[in-house]
């Protein structure tokens, strides 16, 4: 059986990032987001709500993560959405913990956002159809 090709992610649609988990490598995995955010048609404001999305979510991985680890980002576009996964490479199992703050700042700019104790995942879709 062929799989229907509007349900199947093919590896042109995504980009694998991994990054030492530290702060300064924050801005990379935002320029990856709003790259492809761009090119997949999402508005400026859509691209502001991804980046500061990617941007709360990463940082709060980095935070929970030791000293040496890496971060693990993919990045799946599909039409005018763009997906963000990322977890600790190695599968660390503590958890990430989101403050009130940040919370707040994700459920207001993604479309929709998870948190699996040492993973997320965030979606942004472009506003206008």
């Amino acid at each position: 059986m062929t799989p229907d090709p509007s349900t199947t992610v093919s590896d042109e649609g995504l980009v694998h990032l991994s990054l030492p988990a530290t702060p300064r490598y924050l801005a990379a995995a935002r320029v990856v987001a709003t790259s492809l955010g761009a090119e997949s048609g999402l508005t400026v404001d859509d691209l502001d709500d991804l980046r500061l999305g990617v941007n709360e979510l990463v940082s709060a991985l980095v935070e929970s993560s030791a000293a040496g680890e890496r971060v693990e980002l993919e990045f799946e576009v599909q039409g005018n959405r763009v997906t963000v996964r990322g977890r600790r490479a190695g599968g660390d199992p503590r958890p990430i913990e989101l403050d009130e703050l940040t919370t707040r700042i994700v459920e207001a700019v993604a479309d929709e956002h998870s948190i699996d104790g040492s993973s997320f995942t965030i979606s942004k879709a472009s506003s206008i159809p």
